[in-house]
């Protein structure tokens, strides 16, 4: 005879505290960790982990430190212009997509350039 189960109430849905979210999100994010794995142990959908993994990126910002390699040692005011254009800069971002932006960029503008591209 096949198990059958009674559910006699309402069901609910469950609700987890933002620090449960980045708790089972840093779980997901480890090396050689699949979702589905973690989804299972929580007990919860892989989409769920994918979803919170969008909404909750601005949250689980952490100090992380990136290498930067010199290509020479020229002050801005004299970066040097192939041709009349500006000097680029090329950024590497955490998605592994990468930017290129002027030298002379505005630290705000810079910031949310970076900012749409991640969420991208």
């Amino acid at each position: 005879m096949a198990r059958m189960e009674i559910i006699s109430g309402v069901e609910r849905r469950r609700r987890w505290s933002k620090e449960a979210k980045l708790a089972i999100l840093a779980e997901a994010n480890q090396p050689g960790v699949r979702i589905g794995d973690v989804a299972r142990r929580h007990d919860i959908y892989p989409a769920q982990i994918r979803l919170w993994r969008k909404t909750l990126s601005h949250f689980a910002v952490s100090a992380t430190f990136l290498p930067v390699h010199l290509v020479n040692e020229v002050s801005l005011g004299q970066m040097p212009a192939a041709g009349g254009a500006p000097a680029l800069i090329k950024i590497q971002l955490r998605n592994g997509r990468s930017l290129k932006v002027p030298a002379d960029i505005e630290r705000k503008t810079l910031s949310s350039l970076i900012a749409c591209v991640e969420a991208a």
